[in-house]
Parts: structure tokens; C-alpha cells; sequence
């Protein structure tokens, strides 16, 4: 047989029905006939729809995944943070404690400082009187810084001066008033064997001299404007230079330095001693 009578095939079409039974009691049905093509085109759609909604649960899955760890972190560094803060909080209050300690300290010190140099002043004012351990005569007066004599009140009056040695007033018939005293004011003591004079206020010896009148003498600066003179025939017991606190020992009182001349100067200038004694001492 040649080609040509060869039988031919032939392609048949298919068709395919679709049936809707419904479950109703009267069992109707329907039926819905569909080419080859539209059932093509039918089942490309429904699995077109498969994998839209397999991707969609998917990559739902995923982005629920993703949000479920991205809140786990956030927890988790919200509680880092929350103890972070926790343990600022417990610093910050130690920190205010040791501030306040810290002030209190320094408060505390201030006080001391103050009251140290408040007590240092004090001590450092010559108000003290200058006679420890004995009894003492005191004597107002006057020193003349011209004069190589011990000068007291009391043996400037004369009464040969006054009067004659009769009785009779003299030829002006009026008694003669005795030498008025000049000078810088000084305060005289007359103390006993065994005395001890002493320095009326701390401070640092400036000057050991030798002094006309009363043998020796004593200078001590007191860093406030004040410096108190001591004069008296005995040994010195310190040396210049020296630092003195208020009571330090200047002379032993013996049997022949029985007398003490103390003096004060403020600024340079003498003031009466007796007056800073009665204020501060």
C-alpha cells in the first residue's frame, strides 16, 4: 500500500461535563459541558489560584515568623533597657548618698576650719594676764621711753614740793604740783618668788633684747596687729623666732626679778594693756 492509502487518523475532539447534584429531596441536578480548551483554561486558573494562595499562606507564615521574632528582640531589649534603667537608678541614689555624705564631710569640716580658726584667734589675742602661779600687785602707768628709771605713780609726789619743812607754804603760798607722767602706757606687776610670766596669746617671738630698765625684753607678734612686750631682769626662756602658744613660759620669778613691765602695741602704736585685758581676758 503506497503512503496515500494509508488510513488517516483522526483527532477527536473531548468534551467534559461537569454535574451539580443538588441535595434535595427531589435529587435535581445540572450539568455543565466544557471543551477541551475551556477546561484547560479552567483547571490552569484553579491551579493559578492554588499558588497564590499557598504563597500568600506562605509568605503570611513567614512575615507572622518574622514579626514573632521581631517582638521576642523587642521584649528582650525591653528588659535589657528596663535593667539598664534599674541599675541607673540604684547608681544614681548611691551616688546621691556619697554626695550627701560628701557634704555633710565637707560641712563637718568648714565647721571644724571655722571653729579651729575661730579658737585660733582667740588664743592668739593677748588678753591673758601675763602672772601665772603667784599673786600680783598691778600698776597703771606710764613708761618714758627717755628715762633709764622705773617710774611709778606714786613717788612723783614730793612734799618737800608742797610744803616747807615748817609746815609753811612756800613764797608763792601755794603747795607745787608734782610732774605730770609722759610716755607709752605700761602695766607694772610686782609678783612673788616662784611666779612664772607667761605669753598673753599665741604667737611667734619677733625680738630678745636687752632693756635699760628692766634688764630684758621680750616681743611676740600675734598676726593680728597686736604685739605684747614682756620685760623683766630674768634669764630668758625663749629664743627669737620661736613659736608661743597662749601660757608659754617667758621668766622664771626669782628673788631678784620680782617686777614686770608688759606693754602693747596695736598697728605700731601703744594702747593701754589693761583695757584688752578687761575686754577679753
Amino acid at each position: 500500500m503506497t503512503e496515500n492509502n494509508k488510513p488517516k487518523k483522526h483527532r477527536h475532539k473531548r468534551h467534559y461535563t461537569i454535574m451539580i447534584i443538588s441535595g434535595d429531596s427531589d435529587a435535581s441536578s445540572g450539568s455543565l459541558h466544557l471543551g477541551h480548551v475551556a477546561t484547560q483554561v479552567l483547571a490552569f486558573s484553579l491551579f493559578a489560584i492554588l499558588v497564590a494562595i499557598i504563597c500568600f499562606i506562605v509568605g503570611t507564615s513567614i512575615n507572622i515568623k518574622n514579626l514573632k521574632n521581631t517582638s521576642a528582640m523587642q521584649v528582650a531589649q525591653i528588659h535589657d533597657l528596663e535593667e539598664t534603667n534599674a541599675n541607673l537608678a540604684a547608681t544614681n541614689s548611691e551616688l546621691q548618698s556619697e554626695v550627701s555624705q560628701l557634704s555633710q564631710a565637707l560641712n563637718q569640716k568648714v565647721e571644724v576650719e571655722e571653729q579651729t580658726a575661730a579658737e585660733a584667734e582667740e588664743q592668739s589675742q593677748p588678753s591673758q594676764l601675763p602672772i601665772l602661779d603667784g599673786t600680783a600687785s598691778m600698776t597703771n602707768t606710764l613708761d618714758d621711753p627717755n628715762s633709764a628709771e622705773i617710774t611709778l605713780p606714786d613717788e612723783n609726789t614730793d612734799g618737800e614740793n608742797a610744803e616747807g619743812e615748817d609746815g609753811e607754804d612756800n613764797e608763792d603760798g601755794e603747795g607745787e604740783a608734782a610732774a605730770e607722767l609722759t610716755g607709752n602706757p605700761i602695766l607694772i606687776f610686782k609678783t612673788a618668788e616662784g611666779s612664772t610670766i607667761v605669753s598673753s596669746g599665741a604667737g611667734t617671738v619677733t625680738s630678745v633684747t636687752a632693756d635699760v630698765k628692766y634688764g630684758n625684753s621680750i616681743s611676740i607678734d600675734h598676726g593680728n596687729g597686736y604685739v605684747s612686750i614682756y620685760r623683766n631682769s630674768g634669764d630668758c626662756l625663749v629664743h627669737e623666732g620661736d613659736v608661743v602658744s597662749r601660757g608659754t613660759t617667758l621668766f622664771v620669778v626669782g628673788d631678784s626679778n620680782t617686777t614686770l613691765g608688759y606693754q602693747i602695741t596695736y598697728n605700731g602704736e601703744f594702747i593701754d594693756p589693761e583695757t584688752l585685758i578687761e575686754i577679753n581676758g
